[in-house]
């Protein structure tokens, strides 16, 4: 029977506090505290008693079973890695990648140059003939404004085209990575209900043989006749 720490009276494992003092009853928080711990270690004996009464071929299902789940859960963990790698990687920064008309325009501005410089060349050369000379000088100035009239009419539709293409391209870019997530977290979700299933069997297994590899490790054991029971094969895992 308990008593109070401050005035000595006698206390029941129900009081909550002294019924003559009023202090807290530091006991019941004791009780309390322990029983989890106590009905931890009551379930833990009995999953390990009912491995070792299983049968070899009870304990190779169980370890399939245990393999699957693992192997599952395994593969799930893969797919949220991979998955947040490719987000990480591929952080939007909201900014979308345009270009300016004279990205397409500058070599028509070359294409002007030359054909103003190779006329006039030629339209010296020939100053002799009036004719051919006129020509050439005439298509010097022409030239060069024909040149740079395309040249911008194309430059603005190729700008045009290249940014609405780099601007679908970013919206798509987009559309993945909020499917990516969406996909994330309904694995996150998986993967936390499968480790919590997984959990019920970890008073069974060690940590370190918590995975697909040494539940088929089990149950090689337990097929070549080296293990009788799951509870043996895992204790020779132990040894290994």
């Amino acid at each position: 029977m308990p008593y109070c720490e401050k005035c000595g009276s006698e206390l029941s494992k129900e009081d909550l506090f002294c019924p003559m003092c009023g202090t807290k009853n530091e006991y019941i928080n004791d009780v309390v505290s322990e029983a989890p711990a106590e009905a931890e270690a009551a379930a833990v004996t009995e999953a390990e008693a009912a491995a070792s009464e299983m049968t070899k071929e009870e304990s190779i299902a169980f370890a399939e079973k245990l393999g699957d789940l693992y192997k599952s859960y395994e593969r799930l963990k893969k797919e949220i890695e991979d998955n947040k790698s490719q987000l990480s990687k591929n952080r939007d920064t909201g900014m979308t990648k345009t270009y300016s008309a004279f990205r397409f325009f500058w070599p028509y501005l070359i294409y002007a140059a030359v054909s103003l410089e190779v006329c006039y060349f030629i339209g010296s050369l020939l100053s002799n003939s009036t004719g051919l000379a006129l020509f050439f000088m005439l298509g010097a100035l022409v030239l060069p404004i024909v040149f740079l009239a395309v040249g911008g009419t194309r430059a603005r539709r190729l700008r045009d085209e290249s940014n609405r293409s780099a601007i679908e391209a970013a919206q798509n870019r987009r559309k993945h990575m909020d499917d990516l997530k969406s996909e994330t977290a309904a694995l996150d979700r998986k993967a936390a209900k499968k480790a919590a299933e997984i959990k019920t069997y970890d008073s069974m297994i060690p940590l370190a043989f918590r995975n697909s590899a040494s539940m088929a490790k089990t149950v090689l054991l337990l097929r070549s006749n080296k293990a009788e029971t799951f509870t043996e094969a895992i204790e020779m895992l132990r040894k290994v």
